[in-house]
C-alpha cells in the first residue's frame, strides 16, 4: 500500500489531539506531535529543547528576528555563544516533516504540516474546531481552572497557533479553503468525529 499522511490542525480545546490518537489507533498510524520535535533534533544534531522553546510561539517572537540559544547549540555553531534565526529552526523542522512523510504512513499534528506537505502525494489535511462552550469546559477540566481562566487560555492559544501558522504558510489557519476537511467536534463528539474521519480516510485511500 502507498504511504498516506494525515495532517491535523486544531483549535485549543477542540479535542483535536484526542481525536488524532483515536484515528491512529483505528488505522494503526503513528502520531507525530511532540515526537516531531525529537525527530527534528535527531536529524539536525541540535538539542530537542531548542525546538521545544520555539514550538508554535507567537509571531511576535518570530518577527523579533532572533532568539538566543545556549547549551548544546553553542557547541554546534561556530564561535562561542550564538543565536539562530527562528526561520532556520522552522526549515529544519519542515525537513523532518518531509522525511517522515516520505518514510512512513502517519498522522502529523500542527506545525503547518498541511502546508509543508502540500505537494505530498496521498496527503489529507484536516482541521478540527468545536463550539466555544465545549472548548472552555474541556480546557477548564484539563488545566483544573475556572471557566474565565479557561476562556482566556483558549483565546491566547488560538492566537499563538494562528500567528505561528500564518507567519510561515501562504494559507490561513482554520479557514476551510486551507484544508480538505474542517469539522466541528461538538456535533458528533470525540468518538463520533474520530470514526467519521476514519471512514472518510478509508474511502479516500481505499483502505
Amino acid at each position: 500500500m502507498e504511504k498516506i499522511v494525515i495532517t491535523i490542525g486544531r483549535q485549543l480545546g477542540s479535542g483535536g489531539k484526542k481525536i488524532a490518537e483515536k484515528i491512529g489507533e483505528k488505522l494503526l498510524l503513528p502520531i507525530y506531535d511532540k515526537k516531531l520535535l525529537e525527530a527534528a533534533a535527531i536529524e539536525s544534531g541540535l538539542d530537542a529543547s531548542v525546538f521545544a522553546s520555539a514550538d508554535e510561539r507567537e509571531s511576535d517572537s518570530f518577527l523579533s528576528g532572533l532568539f538566543s540559544i545556549h547549551g548544546s547549540l553553542s557547541n554546534f555553531l561556530t564561535g562561542g555563544g550564538s543565536c539562530m534565526e527562528s526561520d532556520q529552526l522552522f526549515q529544519i523542522q519542515s525537513e523532518a516533516i518531509r522525511n517522515i512523510a516520505r518514510r512512513e504512513s502517519c498522522i502529523i499534528i500542527g506545525r503547518c504540516a498541511e502546508y509543508v506537505l502540500r505537494d505530498q502525494p496521498n496527503m489529507m489535511s484536516i482541521f478540527i474546531t468545536a463550539n466555544s462552550d465545549d472548548r472552555v469546559r474541556r480546557i477548564a477540566r484539563k488545566e483544573r481552572t475556572g471557566e474565565e481562566e479557561a476562556r482566556e487560555l483558549m483565546e491566547k492559544g488560538d492566537k499563538k497557533r494562528r500567528s505561528y501558522h500564518d507567519y510561515y504558510a501562504a494559507t490561513r489557519w482554520g479557514e476551510a479553503a486551507s484544508y480538505d476537511l474542517c469539522i466541528n467536534s461538538s456535533i458528533l463528539g470525540i468518538d463520533g468525529t474520530a470514526e467519521y474521519i476514519c471512514n472518510l480516510i478509508r474511502a479516500r485511500f481505499g483502505l
